[in-house]
């Protein structure tokens, strides 16, 4: 006899399986553990003291790139810190000066005051070399939805006229609206201030009309419809000829008794009978006009879209002669 004891052993058993799987299922499931806070700690150690060494060995533009990513992964003073010095070695001014400032605040939140005086002063000894780049838009070049960009960036209108710092180098700056003709240009800020005025932007060109819709009254078209019009018209007109021509015959063979008819009778009937053939043959030619008329209608070429004007030319070089072709 199996003892209560026994009998939940199995139950346990598939319990501890169940565990163990769904213990293996995290363990290989992408749970995203690359977001886990000690994941991201150990990433930016391991990006700081990579770029600690390449500050060693003088590399400073691999070492900065790599500074940001560490602070990105996991913010500190000292990175920041680092990240500073990092861009005044490489004279961007405005870059170091900004990683001052935000380490000066990380500073502050954590209540480090050595690390907070220690940024400030770094940005304040920064300062007096920094150089700011003023855009300036007139009133009158501020159009509808105008978006003023530098270097591909999109500046906020509360930007626009303020001196914003920048690390010195080459700028390319650009302002577009809707129907006007984009205005660019780039320029160089070194050890001074620069002041840029976006000008007024000159309204598009305003595009040419489509072409209007082909025609369906092409000449063939035309053509089977006046001779469809005409064959109807001769048919029409030989039917009432012929409906003549019998009311006539008809009146004259009423007035005839028996086979007794006057000259007069048998020149109306023979009237009527000629008026009949020319009823007959007036109906015939109409038919074969309409037919033909419906047939141009039916079997004409659609009509050609008209080409957009323009103008195409290309050039030939033979081995003793050189042309160009063009076509208007």
């Amino acid at each position: 006899m199996i003892s209560p004891a026994a009998a939940r052993l199995p139950r346990a058993s598939r319990a501890t399986t169940v565990l163990c799987a769904v213990a293996i299922l995290a363990a290989t499931s992408p749970a995203r553990a690359d977001d886990s806070p000690a994941f991201r700690r150990a990433r930016a150690q391991e990006l700081f003291e990579s770029a600690l060494a390449d500050v060693e060995a003088g590399r400073f533009d691999v070492a900065c790139p790599k500074f940001a990513a560490s602070n990105e992964a996991d913010p500190k003073t000292s990175t920041l810190l680092n990240l500073g010095s990092c861009y005044e070695s490489l004279g961007r001014t405005a870059s170091a000066w900004a990683a001052f400032r935000e380490a000066e605040g990380v500073a502050r939140k954590i209540g480090r005051e050595d690390l907070e005086t220690t940024a400030r002063k770094s940005a304040e000894a920064l300062a007096p070399k920094l150089v700011r780049l003023t855009i300036v838009v007139p009133v009158a070049s501020r159009a509808a939805g105008l978006v003023i960009a530098r270097d591909g960036g999109a500046l906020a209108a509360a930007e626009w006229g303020v001196g914003i710092p920048v690390d010195p180098g080459d700028y390319a700056l650009s302002a577009a609206a809707p129907g006007r003709v984009a205005w660019t240009t780039t320029i160089t800020v070194k050890d001074a201030d620069r002041s840029v005025e976006v000008p007024v932007l000159t309204l598009a060109p305003t595009p040419p009309p489509p072409p209007p819709p082909p025609s369906w009254w092409t000449p063939l078209r035309t053509t089977g419809v006046a001779l469809a019009g005409a064959g109807a018209a001769s048919i029409v007109t030989g039917v009432v000829l012929g409906f003549v021509s019998k009311s006539s015959y008809d009146g004259a063979s009423a007035a005839c008794s028996g086979d007794e008819c006057s000259a007069a009778n048998v020149r109306t009937a023979d009237d009527a009978r000629s008026l009949a053939n020319a009823a007959t043959a007036v109906i015939a030619v109409g038919a074969a006009v309409t037919a033909v008329g419906g047939a141009l209608i039916v079997f004409a070429p659609p009509p050609r879209k008209e080409r957009a004007p323009g103008v195409r030319a290309s050039l030939h070089v033979g081995p003793t002669s050189i042309g160009a072709f063009g076509q208007w």
